[in-house]
């Protein structure tokens, strides 16, 4: 195993010529067969550096100009990404849909890995769920491991208070007050819901996205092959 090109360590993602060589012999030949692996990982939704990162890869590429979907360049080609799907920028969702489509095309030769960032969105199949929203909202702790995050019923204050008009705590609790407690409190990215909502008004061709209760955006986020 050998690298084609330096691997240079950026401050949270491996620069766009992560490419390496494997020579693997088989013992039907005696010459080495060539494999050439791309990798590539934290983009963190992040879709304009994720496309820089394709214009410059030997191994991954855009089917079309309309960049809905990726394709491995050629027979010996590999693709691995490193985890952390979503968040922070505004395209989580639409390279959640490139990389699972990548996947699905090429199931033994892409490899897809999980982040702490993709992990922590399973909470939402539960925390999201029926049965769980309708927990009484001051039912629900601060996360413990943050002794300054607030807890909902203390967030759901602040909304009211910020709507003003007789707007209550109980009043405001709805599913996306909820998600946004989460993000902005409990899951380490309190820029995601903004982000989220934008993605989803773009990606509908809408104004804006909004939540329940005419309460906030929607802003689902998903790891591991799918987004709210």
């Amino acid at each position: 195993l050998h690298c084609t090109r330096p691997l240079c360590l950026g401050r949270r993602r491996l620069s766009s010529d992560a490419h390496m060589r494997v020579r693997t012999p088989f013992r039907c030949s005696p010459h080495p067969c060539e494999y050439e692996i791309a990798f590539v990982s934290d983009v963190e939704g992040d879709l304009d550096y994720f496309n820089r990162w394709v214009a410059g890869s030997r191994c991954v590429a855009y089917t079309g100009s309309d960049e809905a979907a990726l394709t491995l360049t050629h027979a010996r080609a590999y693709f691995v990404y490193g985890g952390d799907v979503p968040d922070h920028g505004r395209g989580s969702e639409q390279l959640l849909r490139l990389l699972v489509g990548l996947k699905r095309a090429f199931p033994r030769r892409v490899a897809l890995l999980v982040g702490n960032r993709d992990l922590n969105k399973l909470r939402l199949t539960s925390e999201c769920a029926p049965s769980d929203l309708a927990r009484p909202h001051w039912s629900i702790p601060a996360p413990h491991w943050d002794p300054s995050a607030p807890t909902l019923s203390q967030h759901l204050e602040q909304v009211a208070a910020a709507r003003g008009g007789g707007a209550t705590a109980a009043s405001c609790d709805c599913a996306a007050e909820r998600l946004r407690w989460m993000y902005e409190n409990t899951l380490g990215c309190p820029a995601t819901f903004e982000a989220r909502r934008a993605e989803l008004a773009a990606l509908r061709s809408v104004g804006s996205a909004t939540g329940d209760n005419g309460g906030g955006g929607g802003g689902g986020g998903g790891g591991g092959g799918g987004g709210g």
